[in-house]
């Protein structure tokens, strides 16, 4: 079963590290964990968070991206959290 940062409603996410060339970012939770994405539902998800610079907040669902302890895919995007 995969894990999801999210289970009942979206989690905000602030960006620590914007998109890089390989697609990857780090993001932070408002409960102060860190989440590294290197993977994306679709090239939309990627699309929009590549967008986003540091300090802006967005909110997702995110799941864990195979076995490594913490890599995540962005699963859904939700309105409201652009600052």
């Amino acid at each position: 079963m995969s894990q999801i940062a999210s289970k009942n409603s979206p989690d905000t996410f602030t960006i620590v590290n914007e998109v890089n060339d390989h697609g990857a970012a780090t993001l932070r939770g408002d409960n102060g964990s860190t989440y590294h994405v290197t993977s994306y539902e679709n090239s939309s998800f990627r699309d929009y968070l590549a967008n986003h610079h540091a300090g802006d907040r967005v909110r997702m669902d995110i799941v864990r991206a195979g076995v490594r302890a913490n890599v995540w895919r962005v699963s859904a995007l939700y309105p409201g959290a652009d600052e």
